[in-house]
């Protein structure tokens, strides 16, 4: 807080400077000048909370300064000091909404007093404008929440429009801006000042962690003014994405403008190194897939898994040229491929080493804020299924019908030879012969390197507990897991996770 001391008389301006503690009231920068005009000129650069001001000075006498100082500073607080109890300098002082006056000779008890007083009037009006800000921007959000739902009649909007002071009389557009690198957040407030800026009355939503909606009003349905503005902002801060709706002359069109921009805001999903998008119609009829996708896709996956990696890369590539086809639609697609794929080859959970769980493949499929991610996700557990394909393909249909078996029910520390056995319809004995003799290793020595194997990749995923890794490979308890862990690698699993996790 700055106070300004306006006063001709030397001795009183240095004597409240020295003698009042001003840091106990909140003061941390005094000012003195010793005539009303170079008062006038220091407070309206200077802008102090506080001004002191002697009623009796040469240039400017302290009423006409203060009447000229308080058109330019509402919010400063005057505190008047005068050996002349005149009436008339009273009834001024109280008309300018001075806080209070104090006779000179001023006695140090009664300026401090005053100086309280004052102080706690500003601390009070500070708060009542703090409250009623909050208050002004919580209306404005419902606002920009009405336009976007078209809850409120058209009447409705207008009035709640003029009790903010936003324009009822405009073109509008719908702004939907998104941070794409979530880790580089920028700041709403700031994203709405920028346009606020440029002389644009804009109230917003923030619709979800990372989306804000701005609504903006247009002196005129200037398209190319938005676009510009939009690019320049995003050149400014490189991790911003903004969609526009098209421009629509009143308030009650503002809904369709927003579904625009939620449009538009899709085709980031494809197109990620576009920072503006708008709405074209002609780019939003999403085409229909051809009706051989699905078919074409499970041939390879059962006939020719060879082939399968690079038909995903070229289906995943003219997803991105073409992208005409809505997120949803795109990602529904993949999860349906995904299942496929582990229905088909459970063992490809474990081949990746980052999942056990279709559900966590799946969400991870719908977090991809580009075609681009769903893309390396893709190919990734196509390479997957590849090497689990590749691992059982040199055997019998019977031999790669018992892996298959223990691949998906390894975790089951109850899985044995006669569970397996009866899986086939064969019994122990007979599989076991025939097991070893195309594998070179007995039924139940697969299970177990199965299971170790299983229990590495697990490991090295840092999310995973120890008490959890051994559940999901199949093993009694925890000890006995560290155990058999140790006997087989001579390392416990806590040693093997600091030893080879990057």
């Amino acid at each position: 807080m700055k106070v300004l001391i306006a006063d001709d008389d030397d001795y009183t301006r240095e004597g409240l400077v020295e003698a009042i503690d001003w840091k106990s009231f909140g003061v941390h920068e005094v000012l003195q000048v010793e005539d009303g005009a170079k008062a006038l000129r220091i407070a309206t650069a200077q802008r102090p909370e506080i001004v002191i001001t002697d009623i009796r000075m040469p240039k400017l006498n302290g009423i006409e300064f203060a009447e000229q100082f308080v058109a330019v500073c509402p919010d400063s607080k005057l505190l008047f000091m005068s050996g002349y109890m005149d009436v008339a300098y009273l009834k001024s002082a109280i008309q300018l909404s001075a806080v209070d006056y104090v006779e000179k000779p001023i006695k140090l008890p009664e300026m401090e007093n005053a100086i309280q007083k004052t102080v706690h009037y500003i601390a009070e009006r500070r708060a009542q404008h703090l409250l009623l800000d909050q208050k002004m921007d919580l209306e404005r959000v419902k606002l920009a929440n009405a336009l976007r739902t078209k809850s409120h009649p058209a009447d409705e909007l207008r009035c709640k429009a003029q009790e903010i002071g936003y324009p009822v009389h405009a073109s509008y557009v719908c702004l939907i801006v998104t941070q794409f690198h979530k880790e580089m957040l920028v700041d709403a407030v700031n994203i709405q000042n920028y346009w606020e800026q440029h002389n644009l009355a804009t109230i917003a939503e923030q619709l979800d962690y990372d989306r804000l909606l701005l609504v903006v009003a247009l002196p005129r349905p200037d398209e190319e003014m938005v676009r510009v503005l939009a690019e320049t902002l995003c050149r400014e801060y490189s991790e911003l994405r903004i969609a526009a709706g098209q421009v629509v002359g009143g308030l009650e069109e503002v809904s369709r403008s927003f579904r625009e921009a939620a449009l538009a805001m899709e085709r980031v999903f494809f197109k990620s190194d576009l920072c503006y998008l708008t709405y074209d119609p002609v780019n939003y009829a999403p085409q229909g897939l051809r009706s051989d996708i699905y078919p074409e896709f499970y041939r390879l996956l059962k006939k020719e898994p060879e082939g399968l990696i690079d038909w995903m890369e070229t289906f995943c590539n003219r997803v991105l040229v073409e992208g005409d086809q809505a997120r949803e639609r795109v990602l529904s697609m993949c999860v349906t491929f995904v299942n496929a794929l582990f229905k088909e080859r459970n063992g490809v959970l474990i081949r990746r080493g980052k999942m056990v769980q279709i559900q966590d493949v799946e969400k991870q499929l719908n977090e991809c804020r580009t075609m681009l991610e769903v893309k390396d996700h893709m190919l990734e557990l196509c390479h997957a299924y590849q090497e689990e394909f590749t691992r059982v393909s040199p055997y019998s249909g019977l031999i790669r019908n018992v892996m298959n078996y223990i691949s998906d029910h390894c975790s089951d520390v109850d899985l044995d030879v006669r569970e397996i056995a009866d899986h086939v319809h064969l019994s122990t004995a007979h599989l076991g012969v025939l097991f070893k003799q195309e594998s070179g290793t007995t039924i139940k020595q697969y299970l177990n390197d199965y299971r170790l194997e299983l229990a590495k990749r697990l490991i090295l995923e840092e999310h995973f507990k120890m008490i959890d890794i051994s559940k999901m490979s199949g093993y009694a308890s925890a000890g006995y897991f560290a155990k058999v862990f140790k006997a087989a690698t001579g390392v416990t699993p806590v040693e093997y996770r600091k030893k080879f996790s990057k």
